[in-house]
């Protein structure tokens, strides 16, 4: 059996907050010595990403450091931050590609610029394209902020090299994930695999890298690390698939995010290619006539809403999720978990693929 519950005084969710607290502060005081709008843009990202999330990342990443032995949570925090770094930027880069200016419900980087250059920009395009312009340039600076935290890690060096791969890999996979999700809007249908995208745009950096780096910053073994894998695969594609779920279905108020953009941006889900399989002449015409309108009125919507649920699309794809689930709790069995680290991961299981935001 491998690992026991930690009883350090803080933790891992304080430790996380701490950790955020200090490098935000470092930055913005840098950022101030260099002008003070460019402090603004860091006081910006600190705003945003103190008004939520769940720091799923970061906290699993101590749970499978912990899980395999590891016993020093202290010198594998910043390791952890990094992970965080890592999902913020990837939610401004993705707002910033779905065109979105919210996010956990208040405005995110793009919506808060446009507020504040709007007394300078009169004209609506140039608005629009300095507003994202602040928004590219945070999550850069967030990405930067994550690789300078791994690299400044105290861990041992040939630990950190290992780390440093895994983290690569999760941005190299996640962009040709996002690439494939952007273009799924207009390229032939025949040519796009929904699996792979749900593989590779959330999986890989949202299971598979934190997972992957707890594991290795324990010094965990080859099979027990391949095992891991693939337990962090299926239960990604499942987060996905009830991404997608919600994207479409979820309460604005809960998730933070209107349930319109998937639609309007004509995002080819799994949900979508199991719809098309389903609908006759009268409900395709229906469907193509609202999938990447972005003029479509909210009854519009609804029409398609009713398609998903009353050609069974929206069950096919639930049971695609219960069978990924289904997959990755069998895969469990593999990793030898004690009791209480076995629990720890059949609860992310249930708060990865049973929730509503």
């Amino acid at each position: 059996m491998k690992g026991k519950i930690s009883t350090t005084s803080k933790s891992p969710e304080q430790l996380i907050t701490q950790s955020l607290d200090h490098f935000f502060a470092e930055n913005i005081k840098a950022a101030e010595a260099v002008d003070k709008h460019y402090a603004v843009l860091w006081q910006e990202l600190d705003r945003l990403v103190r008004s939520g999330g769940k720091r799923m990342r970061p906290r699993i990443t101590i749970m499978c450091y912990q899980a395999f032995g590891g016993s020093d949570v202290q010198s594998i925090i910043s390791i952890a931050t990094a992970q965080e770094l890592l999902h913020q930027c990837l939610l401004i880069h993705d707002d910033i590609i779905d065109r979105d200016h919210k996010r956990y419900g208040v405005e995110n980087i793009s919506g808060r610029y446009k507020k504040l250059y709007k007394p300078y920009v009169k004209d609506s395009l140039d608005l629009e394209h300095y507003s994202l312009s602040a928004a590219l340039l945070a999550g850069d600076l967030l990405l930067s902020g994550a690789h300078q935290l791994i690299a400044e890690s105290t861990i041992d060096p040939a630990i950190k090299q290992r780390v440093h791969a895994i983290f690569s890999q999760s941005i190299f996979n996640v962009a040709g994930g996002e690439l494939l999700d952007t273009e799924s809007a207009f390229r032939p249908k025949a040519d796009i695999s929904t699996k792979t995208i749900a593989k590779y745009k959330t999986a890989s950096y949202s299971y598979v890298g934190p997972l992957l780096i707890g594991a290795t910053l324990a010094n965990a073994d080859s099979a027990s690390c391949a095992a891991l894998r693939v337990f962090a695969e299926d239960l990604g594609i499942a987060f996905q698939l009830r991404d997608d779920v919600l994207g479409v279905f979820g309460n604005e108020d809960t998730t933070g995010k209107s349930n319109e953009t998937d639609i309007k941006e004509g995002k080819y889900t799994h949900l979508v290619e199991c719809l098309l399989q389903k609908l006759d002449e009268k409900e395709t015409k229906i469907f193509n006539t609202v999938f990447g309108n972005q003029s479509a009125t909210a009854e519009q919507f609804q029409q398609v809403r009713n398609l998903f649920i009353s050609s069974g699309a929206l069950q096919q794809v639930e049971a695609k999720i219960a069978s990924y689930e289904s997959s990755a709790r069998k895969e469990l069995d593999f990793l030898q978990l004690s009791k209480e680290y076995r629990e720890l991961f059949e609860a992310l299981i249930n708060k990865s693929v049973r929730r509503d935001r």
